[in-house]
């Protein structure tokens, strides 16, 4: 299932995109949301009308905290190969702790992710900003949309795959599906000169067949996220490049923020891991646990 407006969906079947609407017993009673990603049995009527008459077994589901003190989640697609976390490096400004939160997510969701540094033409220091992800064992590419700089990586790196893009609002997520697939004409705008944010262009989560094989998945920009509800304890396994330093800490059940012999703080003090992604996690942490005590 590619979108849906409405009642309408639009499904991708044989080549092609066809608009559908639900069987009216899929409309009754408690049923599954109907989401991208989704593979879906569909029934073509006489009259010419298609409805979609059940969804298939999913794979996975991709699901985000919504932000806020309410325990609410919201599922986000179906059937996801791999995320792309997509930061900007300048306009609006790269946001470290931010980029950490959409990995932490694809790591409570069980999904390899891919770390993007977009507008790289606007920041001299571009390929440093990856390095601490590329410490941490992610794949980074750095994009530059005017001067057509790794857009046939990011393209190689898609095809095949169901692929989530998401990242903050005004990153150029939009523009560099554009570069990647011409003719996708996917609106962009621009950057706010005044305060650096992000304008939305991508209201709802909608997925595109590509070219080369394989589909991507376009999500709204979001200036925020909720964490993905994980047990604070669990957290630390969503920092991969934790788990070599972890075991050596004094204490079993080791936070890794203020304990004595905590081996994650000594390699951190020790330039061994990033200190930024250390202080994303204590965030977190921080965020998790009173989130915790306020669900109890």
């Amino acid at each position: 299932m590619l979108s849906t407006v409405g009642g309408n969906y639009r499904v991708f079947t044989k080549g092609e995109t066809v608009n559908a609407s639900l069987r009216g017993r899929m409309k009754r009673g408690e049923r599954m949301r109907v989401l991208v990603g989704d593979d879906v049995l569909l029934h073509e009527h006489r009259d010419g009308s298609v409805t979609i008459e059940e969804i298939t077994e999913r794979r996975n589901v991709l699901k985000r905290r919504t932000p806020g003190k309410a325990r609410r989640t919201r599922e986000v697609a179906a059937n996801v190969d791999q995320v792309i976390v997509v930061g900007a490096g300048d306009r609006p400004a790269w946001d470290p702790h931010l980029m950490d939160r959409f990995l932490v997510v694809a790591e409570a969701n069980h999904l390899p992710a891919t770390v993007v540094v977009n507008k790289a033409d606007l920041t001299p220091d571009a390929e440093s900003l990856g390095d601490a992800y590329r410490a941490a064992g992610y794949d980074v590419l750095v994009t530059s949309v005017p001067n057509a700089s790794g857009i046939e990586s990011l393209r190689r790196h898609l095809a095949g795959n169901v692929s989530l893009l998401t990242g903050a609002t005004g990153v150029g997520k939009s523009t560099l599906l554009n570069a990647v697939q011409p003719g996708l004409s996917l609106r962009t705008a621009e950057v706010s000169r005044r305060s650096g944010a992000g304008r939305h262009t991508t209201t709802a989560a909608e997925m595109y067949p590509l070219n080369d094989g394989g589909f991507v998945v376009d999500t709204p920009g979001l200036r925020n996220i909720g964490l993905w509800g994980l047990d604070p304890l669990e957290l630390g396994a969503a920092f991969p490049e934790f788990a070599s330093w972890a075991p050596s800490c004094r204490f079993d059940n080791c936070r890794h923020v203020e304990e004595p012999g905590c081996a994650v703080s000594d390699a951190a003090a020790q330039g061994k891991i990033s200190q930024t992604r250390l202080d994303s996690y204590r965030k977190l942490l921080e965020e998790s646990v009173q989130a915790a005590r306020h669900w109890e």
